[in-house]
């Protein structure tokens, strides 16, 4: 599956949550596919925030809240990750599009590797998914 064939069933199967978007091709995906029936908030420009906003927005509403990351725009926020933990807040779900690549600024190859089955297994699946594509 490519990425935006997950970002088009994620907003089907997810109609009315907000939905932030890190940077550069998630965002533009999540633009181009949504049909208005989802809060779409682009974070554009800022690689690794996009995580800080969706805690922002969970904390303060009971509503459902999706962000939407690539792999390095989430191990570049370790400290984001830290307090996401501390709140747990359950209304929050951090969705980790893996692709080993900075797709958004060239393609180049990333050294994220198997860190995800690894170093960072022990994070909670309730809040963490990893979705890897093609």
């Amino acid at each position: 599956m490519t990425q935006k064939e997950f970002i088009s069933d994620l907003l089907r199967r997810n109609k009315g949550a907000t939905i932030v978007g890190s940077l550069g091709t998630i965002s533009k995906d999540l633009q181009e596919l949504d049909d208005g029936r989802n809060c779409i908030l682009p974070v554009k420009g800022a690689m690794g925030c996009a995580m800080a906003v969706g805690l922002g927005i969970a904390i303060s509403s009971r509503e459902k809240v999706i962000v939407l990351v690539g792999e390095g725009s989430f191990l570049m926020k370790l400290g984001t990750i830290a307090t996401i933990n501390r709140y747990r807040q359950k209304n929050l779900k951090i969705i980790i599009i893996k692709n080993n690549k900075y797709e958004s600024c060239g393609g180049q190859e990333n050294n994220c590797g198997d860190i995800f089955s690894n170093e960072l297994s022990h994070l909670d699946s309730r809040t963490y998914q990893v979705f890897e594509v093609a």
